[in-house]
């Protein structure tokens, strides 16, 4: 069962240890000091079903690599005849549920204390109560605590009347964090070596490799690099 709480000494450890946010690398949102670290891949969609990055950047005809950017890889290059476009709309700031739900079983063994969980959302989600309970403050925003086990975060929304998963979630043996910022297109994970091989290697997540030097922008992504004219099509 889900409770709101007034622990917030629990996610010091997260808030002092994370970069500071101008720095806009994968440290301004992941906490250091994990054996490894993957970016799970947010997928576009269709009236079909899902669409990866890796088949968006077939067609685009960019490279794809851990460090790529949606932006970038979204832009097809100069000259290339295209196909209908793979996707619509744009891809989400958040894991879909079914997706939450996978990595929710993947990372259960991978901790000892799957009965204890912390779970951080922001206090800006529109769909939210408003609350009075003492918030996470980390430098660029503040996050409302919650606890309760691994199963509520398969079971039911964080909290009862948002559907959106956690921004951040860890066991209380903080042995892996889970880590979405509402401005991006991916979740980060953070954990053993064996704990991050079992996600790259996860058929229902689309994920790759990640550094806490990795960038958080359009800019950061050196090899799919776009033109002024197409980050202003972009707003970026």
């Amino acid at each position: 069962m889900i409770i709101p709480t007034d622990e917030i000494g629990i996610a010091d450890w997260l808030v002092n240890s994370i970069y500071p946010f101008e720095n806009h690398v994968a440290g301004s949102v992941m906490p250091p000091n994990y054996e490894a670290y993957a970016r799970i891949l947010h997928p576009a969609s269709t009236d079909s079903g899902n669409v990866t990055w890796k088949d968006i950047a077939k067609w685009s005809g960019r490279v794809y690599h851990p460090a790529m950017q949606f932006e970038a890889i979204a832009t097809p290059v100069l000259g290339r005849i295209l196909s209908p476009r793979p996707w619509n709309g744009q891809v989400p700031n958040y894991l879909p549920r079914d997706q939450v739900k996978a990595l929710a079983q993947l990372l259960s063994p991978f901790t000892e204390t799957s009965n204890k969980m912390w779970y951080l959302v922001w206090e800006g989600h529109g769909d939210l109560p408003r609350s009075s309970q003492f918030t996470v403050e980390c430098s660029h925003r503040h996050y409302y605590l919650f606890r309760g086990d691994i199963d509520d975060i398969r079971d039911r929304e964080i909290p009862e009347h948002h559907w959106e998963p956690p921004d951040y979630w860890f066991p209380e043996d903080k042995s892996w964090c889970v880590a979405t910022d509402i401005d991006l297109y991916w979740t980060y994970v953070g954990g053993s070596r064996k704990c991050i091989d079992a996600i790259l290697r996860c058929q229902d997540l689309e994920s790759v490799p990640a550094e806490l030097t990795h960038g958080l922008t359009v800019e950061s992504d050196i090899v799919n690099r776009l033109s002024a004219e197409e980050k202003l099509k972009w707003g970026v």
